[in-house]
C-alpha cells in the first residue's frame, strides 16, 4: 500500500463540539490513509467516534484540527462550488435509505435529480436511471415506486445507484446494511464488492457487525473514544486482537 498514493488521506483530525459552556471531543488527533480500489472499515462501540469520523473525512462536518486530502487535493477548507465540485467525486450511503430519500418524489425522481446535478443531458437521464437501477439489482420500472413501496434492501439499492449517477471514486457506507436482515446485507455487500470489481471503486465502511467487517473489508480502524487504538488488515485485526479495547470488543460480539 505503501508505494501507491492514497485516494483518501486524513492527518491530526480532531473535532471538538461546545454545547452549553461544556466541550466534548468526539474525534481525537487521527490519521489513516485510504488506497484506491480498497475497503477500509471503521469499528468501535457507539459513540467511540466512527461515524464523525466519516463525515469528517468527507467534509459534511468542518474539524476543529487537522487537515484532510482527497485524490491529491487538500480539502480541508473548501467551500461552495469548489466543495460540490469534489462531492461529484465522493458520495455518501446511511443506514436509514428511506429517510434520505423525498417521500414525494419517485426512486427515480431522486436519481434523475443527482444526474442532473452531475450535469448529465435531459434527455439521456430516463435510460441512465434505468440502467443505474438494474445495476443495483432493481428491475427499471422501479424508477416509478416511491420509497415506501419499496422493501428496505431495495430502498439501500436504490440509494446505492443514487450515489453511483455521479461516478465517484469513494463510497462511504455509514451503517448501511445495520438495518437490513442477515440475507439482505450479503446482498448489498455482494453488490458492493461487484462494483469495486467493475469500477475500482473505494469505500469507507462504518460497521458495529464486527464478522460482517471481518469478511467484507481490507483494513480495519478499531476507535475508542475519538481515538484510533488498532489498525492493519481486517481478518488479522479481528481475529487476533492486541489492543485491550479490541479485545473486549471482540468477545463482546463475535
Amino acid at each position: 500500500m505503501e508505494d501507491r498514493k492514497p485516494l483518501l488521506e486524513v492527518k491530526n483530525l480532531t473535532k471538538v463540539f461546545r454545547r452549553r459552556g461544556e466541550e466534548l471531543t468526539a474525534v481525537n488527533h487521527i490519521s489513516f490513509q485510504l488506497y484506491p480500489n480498497e475497503i477500509l472499515g471503521i469499528v468501535g462501540e457507539s459513540g467511540s467516534g466512527k461515524s464523525t469520523a466519516a463525515r469528517l473525512a468527507v467534509r459534511l462536518l468542518d474539524g476543529t484540527e487537522g487537515e484532510i486530502f482527497f485524490d491529491g487535493q487538500d480539502i480541508t477548507h473548501v467551500k461552495g462550488r469548489e466543495l460540490r465540485r469534489i462531492y461529484r467525486r465522493m458520495q455518501m450511503v446511511f443506514q436509514s435509505p428511506a429517510t434520505s430519500f423525498d417521500p414525494r418524489r419517485t426512486l427515480g425522481g431522486s436519481i434523475r435529480e443527482s444526474l442532473k446535478n452531475a450535469g448529465l443531458p435531459r434527455g439521456e437521464r430516463p435510460a441512465r436511471v434505468r440502467e443505474l437501477l438494474e445495476m443495483c439489482g432493481l428491475p427499471g420500472e422501479y424508477e416509478k415506486r416511491y420509497p415506501h413501496e419499496v422493501s428496505g434492501g431495495q430502498c439501500q439499492r436504490a440509494a446505492i445507484a443514487r450515489a453511483l449517477a455521479v461516478s465517484p471514486k469513494l463510497l462511504v457506507c455509514d451503517e448501511a446494511t445495520s438495518a437490513l436482515d442477515v440475507t439482505v446485507q450479503k446482498q448489498v455487500t455482494g453488490l458492493l464488492a461487484e462494483l469495486r470489481e467493475r469500477y475500482g471503486m473505494s469505500y469507507l465502511f462504518i460497521c458495529h457487525d464486527l464478522a460482517l467487517v471481518r469478511d467484507f473489508c481490507d483494513r480495519v480502524l478499531v476507535m475508542e473514544k475519538g481515538r484510533i487504538v488498532e489498525e492493519g488488515p481486517a481478518k488479522q485485526v479481528l481475529l487476533s486482537p492486541r489492543h485491550e479495547y479490541t479485545k473486549k470488543l471482540v468477545e463482546s460480539i463475535l
